[in-house]
């Protein structure tokens, strides 16, 4: 369904699919596009929460323990091979109750992250989005700016997105390496927001069940606090 929506509505030549804790959705989808059904290239991917905020894992086939410091979280996406992107940073801590969660400044300092997301299009990150883009004004020549839909929802795909050199997955690692990406915020969008807005109920839901899973896989400590619950992706 989502390769169907990229290559039938978006412009997107690579899309990377990050799911939390689980890179099971991503690892069919490239196997898809792979197979020549889709005219798009999909980096495998997992948003893995860790105890001191979310980071995404790009090029990460092997499944990550969520619940670790964020320091073994990126060094376990590092041993595969995979580039640690912060997500969604300073989103606003009241958004937590709806499973938005993020680490904090001294954290972002003192990780080797790869990059930061500095554009994101859940809706009420307008002024997050833009202390991000603070935050990576003074150290872009530590980590590489990119921009993630976070979609829950099918239309908001693409509406925040990286742009980089070129049009292949392979250009895309460079750029984020060699630290020569931009990221473009979503557009003001009412519309967007009403949609999201209907959904929250049913993320929430969708989030509960899924931690239950968790636990019950043993992926998941039971009674682990809020630090690493999630709306995404």
């Amino acid at each position: 369904m989502v390769l169907d929506w990229v290559c039938s509505e978006t412009d997107l030549a690579v899309v990377a699919i990050t799911d939390h804790n689980t890179n099971l959705g991503a690892l069919q989808a490239a196997e898809l596009a792979a197979s020549g059904r889709y005219p798009v290239e999909v980096i495998v991917g997992q948003e893995v929460e860790s105890s001191q905020g979310h980071i995404l894992g790009l090029w990460t086939p092997v499944l990550i323990r969520p619940g670790m410091p964020a320091a073994e979280t990126v060094a376990a996406i590092h041993a595969q091979g995979g580039l640690a992107v912060i997500a969604h940073p300073f989103a606003p801590h009241f958004w937590s109750s709806a499973g938005l969660d993020r680490g904090s400044r001294e954290v972002y300092d003192a990780v080797d992250y790869d990059g930061i997301e500095i554009a994101n299009s859940t809706p009420l990150l307008f002024l997050a989005n833009w202390f991000a883009r603070f935050y990576w004004t003074t150290r872009h020549t530590r980590l590489a700016c990119t921009g993630g839909s976070d979609a829950h929802i099918l239309p908001v795909i693409g509406t925040s997105r990286t742009h980089f050199p070129g049009a292949t997955a392979a250009d895309l690692r460079l750029a984020l390496e060699n630290k020569r990406t931009r990221a473009a915020l979503p557009g003001l969008s009412p519309r967007r927001n009403w949609r999201y807005a209907r959904k929250v109920n049913e993320i929430r839901l969708r989030n509960r069940d899924r931690r239950a899973r968790e636990i019950e896989s043993g992926i998941r400590p039971p009674g682990r606090g809020r630090r690493s619950s999630d709306l995404d992706r």
